[in-house]
């Protein structure tokens, strides 16, 4: 990716977290396709990753709308099973509602895991950016849609002490794309949004939420489901720190 087209040096990185920092391990859709196997369905690891994104761009629309964590529990079971049957249809399996209530009982995913770090893992490319993006100056935030504090998972993996913030929506009390997630980032940090860029996996959460306030935005394409994206995209962490690092210097 090339320089960003800014009035100024980007002054701010806010970090989205899953996927973008840290991963579940196993991935999601390697546990779904253990899941159909037990099944006796026959399902291909990569068709489902490529899946995946109708999965999460549902949850996404949903979340922003009324967070999962605060509906009863019959409405969250609900959304799940809608959720497991979006995406087994986009991968082309069975979607029948039988077939979808055996997938939702077979399949972990992360609303089924105790949420702290036991079941994720760190990009290896994380801490280096940071590392660069600190040395050049530039603040950096977590800003993520989590359930709960996120902060003891960024302290475990050790890039706490990279960050300025770390904002979840479970404790702001709003879910990107809302502005006033990004807002309680920009605004403890006085950085005005034009100097800011947020990079996250997400296009109708993290690019949409970024953009609306009047931050740039940059999409990490980790599992090369994004070629149609209107905005810059990485493939690495690194990639990212280098350009923005590259624009803040002065040009002769």
């Amino acid at each position: 990716m090339g320089t960003f087209a800014t009035n100024g040096p980007i002054d701010l990185v806010t970090f989205d977290l899953y996927d973008t920092l840290i991963e579940l391990n196993p991935p999601r859709w390697e546990r779904l396709a253990e899941a159909a196997r037990k099944q006796g369905i026959d399902a291909d690891p990569m068709t489902l990753r490529e899946a995946d994104r109708i999965a999460e761009d549902y949850f996404t629309t949903e979340n922003g709308q009324l967070p999962v964590r605060d509906r009863a529990p019959e409405e969250r079971e609900l959304f799940r099973l809608e959720l497991m049957r979006r995406w087994l249809e986009a991968a082309g399996l069975p979607h029948d509602p039988e077939t979808t209530r055996q997938m939702r009982r077979a399949y972990i995913s992360e609303f089924d895991e105790v949420p702290d770090h036991h079941h994720y893992r760190l990009f290896d490319d994380v801490l280096p950016a940071l590392r660069t993006l600190r040395r050049a100056g530039v603040l950096t935030a977590v800003i993520s849609n989590a359930d709960d504090d996120v902060t003891v998972v960024c302290t475990h993996f050790a890039f706490a002490p990279l960050m300025d913030l770390i904002v979840t929506s479970a404790l702001v009390g709003y879910e990107k794309p809302d502005p006033r997630t990004y807002h309680a980032a920009l605004e403890p940090l006085g950085i005005d949004p034009e100097f800011a860029v947020h990079v996250g996996d997400q296009p109708k959460s993290d690019v949409v939420g970024a953009l609306g306030v009047g931050m740039r935005a940059v999409l990490i394409d980790r599992y090369d489901r994004h070629d149609d994206a209107d905005v810059p995209t990485v493939k690495t962490l690194p990639e990212l720190a280098d350009a923005v690092v590259a624009d803040r210097k002065p040009t002769r």
